[in-house]
């Protein structure tokens, strides 16, 4: 399962407005701003990762980087690189607990219950342990 994401951009200060802005050529749906670069960095930052994030929950083909190379880039514009971690804007956005029915033998269940071992913990630890995902 992919959840870290580099991505390049595009910064450059807008003349009109004094403020910077970020595109992102190969997630044209994704623009930010900001009043100073590190702002406008920051900010996109954060976007990306919101933006991904929604891809991934929308069954949305997330594209591999392009080379920044090959776009045209405007007087004063630069190239940044940014990264998104979807497993971290995930833990932040998804707090919530759901419910989820499971089916163990009865003498298991006894079991655990005379030794109180917490059945919501392991189920939870386990399932991290299975998609790899670090504590």
């Amino acid at each position: 399962m992919i959840t870290y994401y580099a991505f390049p951009a595009l910064m450059e200060c807008n003349a009109l407005s004094g403020r910077y802005i970020v595109v992102f050529p190969d997630l044209p749906d994704l623009i930010c701003q900001g009043e100073t670069r590190e702002s406008a960095f920051h900010d996109a930052e954060i976007s990306l990762g919101l933006h991904l994030y929604h891809m991934e929950k929308d069954k949305i083909h997330i594209p591999h980087a392009s080379n920044p190379a090959s776009w045209t880039k405007g007087e004063g514009a630069e190239v940044i690189e940014l990264e998104a971690d979807t497993l971290k804007v995930r833990q932040v956005i998804d707090k919530k607990r759901v419910p989820k029915c499971i089916m163990i033998p009865k003498w298991l269940k006894d079991l655990g219950e005379e030794h109180e071992v917490n059945f919501v913990q392991i189920l939870m630890e386990g399932l991290m342990e299975e998609l790899g995902i670090p504590d």
